[in-house]
């Protein structure tokens, strides 16, 4: 009995027709399997530029919600300043620091942590 040997599939086969078919079976599956990385691929793309997409979004409302900061932190300094030429001194009391200017907000988060 002559035997045949795929290359392919690296396996011995009862005639020509087995190793065809074998070897069709395995380059279907071959396909298949590449298909998926490549569908993979894809989606892990699509995911990507869209969480790039919904970072920029979010870093440009950022963005303007800063420079309305900075503009009304311009406008208190001036008015306080006005204020202050005027009459001297100005004062206000709090119980809560987010009444205080941002730049004390780092040691806010500092003390929530030390806490």
């Amino acid at each position: 009995m002559i035997r045949i040997y795929s290359d392919k599939t690296q396996k011995f086969y009862n005639s020509i027709e087995e190793a065809n078919r074998a070897e069709f079976e395995a380059k279907e599956a071959e396909n298949r399997q590449k298909i998926l990385a490549e569908r993979k691929a894809a989606d892990e793309k699509a995911r990507k530029e869209k969480e790039a997409a919904e970072r920029k979004a979010l870093a440009a409302e950022v963005e303007t919600a800063r420079q309305a900061m900075t503009k009304a932190q311009k406008a208190y300094k001036d008015k306080l300043t006005e204020f202050c030429d005027k009459y001297g001194s100005y004062h206000y009391t709090t119980t809560s620091l987010d009444d205080l200017p941002t730049l004390f907000s780092t040691f806010d988060e500092v003390f929530k942590k030390l806490l």
